[in-house]
């Protein structure tokens, strides 16, 4: 055999598997358009969220998540809208300015006793050491009892109000024995530096503040045994059942949060102290250690809850009546279907 002829039989060959590996593609090809072989699903749209976030500690997991990429990670395209409190994000929800919003158990209490049909996806904090009564030396202060005829500055309708009257309680004063004066938190400092109150009754950051702006004139006091303060996130329950694809999204994204928090509580405290624009050190020294960041849902807090509704229907923020069923007022398929040993609420 020549080698021409040998040549023009490689060449041949060569055509000829070529010809069988664009035929394998096609049919691969033609294949997936009908189905034998399903071309990956496109990635799913991201869900939208607009959360109404207050500018406090207790909701830190917030800012961690939203500060690490976890809510896009997650499929979340969240706009935030920064309040002061959860009150105000409370107001924000009624308005259909946000769809969700974190505050403490309180005004969710509140705003549930006045008909608003509300629901916590999930509790992102306990604490019991963040809320305090700051004093005036200069008054007479110096313990809880001498807060009696007193002018008491509060937050009407949050917990720093409910505290202050656990508070009382605890250390067997009566809760009219105080002179109660609404006061918003971004004042509380400037009205107790003037003299215009004897105290206040807050949570961190304001009580930092407070506690700066009085030195060596500041009296505090706290009360583990009073009220452990929890912050919850919630939602209306009709746009939490509508939206349960968001919802867990968002519960796998609080719960990356947590983990990280957990497994570098250094730069998670850094983290949260530059998202609220405070000193890091000065955070820390506030009880940042007792800030139990864990996203659950207790059966415990359904029995707190109906304390409080107690105190809010006492207190005349709804009319005095039968203590209402909470347990319609908490959504739970969003973390049942992601982490369901974090749900101890018997449903």
């Amino acid at each position: 055999m020549t080698s021409e002829v040998h040549s023009r039989r490689v060449r041949a060959s060569v055509v000829v598997a070529i010809t069988l590996v664009v035929a394998v593609v096609l049919a691969f090809g033609y294949a997936s358009g009908r189905g034998l072989f399903p071309a990956p699903p496109p990635a799913a749209p991201a869900e939208t969220l607009r959360i109404a976030l207050a500018l406090t500690p207790d909701a830190a997991l917030l800012h961690i998540a939203a500060a690490k990429g976890y809510f896009t990670e997650e499929g979340l395209a969240v706009t935030l809208r920064p309040v002061s409190h959860g009150k105000v994000a409370l107001d924000l929800l009624a308005q259909d300015k946000a769809d969700l919003a974190s505050a403490a158990d309180v005004p969710f209490v509140i705003s549930v006793l006045k008909g608003e049909p509300l629901a916590i996806a999930a509790a992102v904090v306990s604490v019991p050491n963040e809320m305090a009564v700051v004093a005036r030396r200069d008054r007479g202060i110096a313990a809880p009892h001498d807060l009696q005829g007193k002018r008491v500055g509060v937050t009407f309708g949050t917990n720093g109000e409910y505290f202050l009257w656990a508070f009382l309680i605890r250390h067997r004063l009566a809760p009219d024995s105080v002179t109660l004066v609404d006061v918003p938190p971004g004042k509380m400092a400037q009205e107790l530096k003037s003299g215009t109150i004897d105290a206040v009754s807050t949570w961190e950051p304001i009580r930092s503040e407070v506690d700066a702006a009085l030195g060596d004139n500041a009296r505090s006091f706290v009360g583990p045994d009073a009220y452990t303060a929890t912050q919850v996130v919630i939602g209306r329950s009709e746009f939490l059942k509508a939206r349960p694809n968001a919802s867990a999204r968002l519960m796998r994204a609080l719960l990356k949060a947590e983990a990280f928090n957990r497994a570098e509580p250094e730069q998670a405290l850094a983290l949260v102290a530059y998202q609220l624009k405070l000193d890091a050190g000065a955070l820390l020294a506030s009880g940042w250690k007792d800030f139990q960041l864990k996203v659950d849902l207790r059966q415990s807090q359904l029995v707190t809850l109906e304390d409080e509704a107690r105190w809010a229907m006492a207190r005349g923020y709804a009319n005095k009546g039968p203590v209402p069923n909470f347990l319609p007022h908490l959504y739970l398929d969003a973390l049942l279907a992601v982490q369901a040993e974090r749900v101890t609420v018997v449903h």
